[in-house]
């Protein structure tokens, strides 16, 4: 269903300026599988132009090393995923807009929600989210922030981690991490912040909706509008290489009322009513 949103907000960005395109739709695993048969394909198609949405649809297009130019929607990480245009042997050349938003963003929100926070902390695998982490601490500096990150490199470490860095902080912000983000460990996660009294700051809504205090998330339909504003600049003739990834433009504040009760948190109204979601 994201994906739909995200292909109506491209369809409305590529026709306002202009382009009214016959469109295949191929969906990955079920109509192709291998950069062999995406080659084939495109070949018999004549295509002009490819949209990837989701990573794994993108990565497959970057393998099939196709000289048709493609954009992306709907990832996460794209340097991380090898979407990126590097080297001479960098496949498909690429470019898109990507669900990551920037920690200084998310940390703004945190503010509104809670103004009083003055420590952030984050639990992580070093080999998961280093570099995400580095960017907090990167936006934490700059916003004169207290920023501590206590590395694990189990789930099983993830209580004693808690733990050990509740006397620190003012909030918990989690972030996209296998070895953290464990089923088990985000039951724990979730109960221990109620029982601590800590805003914790969910990666999306879901989190929001399992118990998260706040989350801010990308508008879907915007995601899809950016790669078909970018897609547009490409058939007008510009090369991938040329144009960056774009991070989120339009975002969505989620809000869970209830934990805040639970927490002892009184949320500013005019928050409230920023919240596109609230639970």
């Amino acid at each position: 269903q994201d994906y739909q949103v995200a292909l109506r907000g491209f369809r409305t960005a590529i026709i306002e300026r202009g382009y009214d395109p016959t469109v295949t739709m191929l969906t990955l695993n079920t109509d192709v599988s291998t950069p062999a048969e995406l080659q084939s394909t495109c070949s018999e198609h004549k295509v002009d132009l490819i949209l990837a949405l989701g990573t794994d649809a993108a990565k497959l297009v970057k393998e099939a090393n196709l000289a048709i130019p493609s954009v992306f929607a709907m990832v996460s990480e794209p340097g991380a995923s090898g979407l990126l245009n590097s080297g001479e042997n960098a496949g498909t050349p690429m470019t898109g807009s990507c669900l990551d938003v920037p920690v200084s963003e998310q940390f703004a929100s945190l503010l509104e929600v809670v103004p009083g926070i003055r420590r952030i902390g984050v639990i992580y695998d070093p080999n998961e989210s280093q570099l995400m982490v580095d960017e907090g601490r990167v936006a934490a500096n700059r916003m004169d922030l207290g920023f501590v990150a206590y590395p694990v490199h189990s789930e099983t470490e993830v209580p004693k981690a808690l733990s050990a860095i509740r006397p620190r902080i003012d909030a918990l912000w989690l972030v996209s991490d296998r070895t953290v983000l464990t089923t088990q460990s985000l039951q724990y996660i979730f109960l221990f912040a109620f029982q601590n009294n800590l805003p914790l700051m969910g990666l999306s809504e879901h989190f929001v909706r399992m118990g998260a205090l706040l989350a801010v998330g990308p508008d879907y339909e915007d995601v899809g509008r950016q790669s078909g504003e970018l897609a547009a600049k490409i058939l007008k003739g510009r090369d991938p290489d040329e144009l960056p990834v774009v991070s989120p433009r339009k975002l969505m504040l989620s809000l869970n009322l209830r934990t805040a009760r639970i927490i002892g948190l009184d949320i500013p109204d005019r928050v409230v009513r920023k919240a596109a979601v609230t639970y």
